[in-house]
């Protein structure tokens, strides 16, 4: 037998691979995606509305934002222990209420009262029917579930109340006074 050279032996027929069968591969692929996008279809979202601050400035039309009522700015903090309510400069806290430097509305058995807050802003909404606008300001360690909560009763008027909605316009801004 003749001895090979090492040239040789690559080019034989040993060295032919099969190419591989993406067949099965792309199947699988397929039906991933379909069910994927089936799933999606049926998976509720929910999602909540919130505006965007409104920036300062701008300027031009001096008489006619002259006519129109300055903007309440209503404003609830949320703080670690309770809410306060601020709107047009003014902080309406716990010392309206023969408390001063504590919350308006402190926390009950661990929980923020969510029905006390409705109800001081269906007072608020009276005075101010057409004001539809509510900013929020949080401590950072705030948890979501309490933030939610928050918003829904700045957002949902009782049924007695006479109004559909009471702030549906929810934007949010950092920090927190006092």
């Amino acid at each position: 037998m003749a001895k090979r050279k090492p040239s040789d032996r690559r080019r034989g027929a040993e060295d032919e691979t099969p190419e591989p069968d993406l067949t099965p591969i792309m199947n699988l692929t397929f039906m991933l995606i379909l069910a994927l996008l089936t799933t999606a279809s049926l998976v509720p979202l929910g999602f909540i509305s919130i505006q965007a601050p409104k920036l300062g400035g701008g300027g031009g039309g001096g008489a006619a934002q002259e006519k129109k009522e300055k903007p309440l700015n209503l404003t609830v903090i949320v703080k670690y222990d309770g809410y306060n309510i601020a709107a047009s400069g003014a902080t309406l806290d716990g010392g309206s209420a023969g408390r001063p430097g504590q919350t308006l509305f402190p926390k009950k058995d661990g929980k923020y009262d969510t029905d006390a807050l409705n109800n001081k802003l269906v007072e608020i909404k009276k005075g101010f029917p057409d004001e539809e606008a509510v900013i929020i300001m949080a401590d950072p360690d705030i948890e979501y579930g309490d933030i939610i909560s928050t918003m829904d009763a700045l957002r949902e008027a009782p049924d007695n109340s006479g109004f559909d909605w009471l702030f549906p316009a929810v934007s949010f801004s950092p920090g927190v006074v006092g």
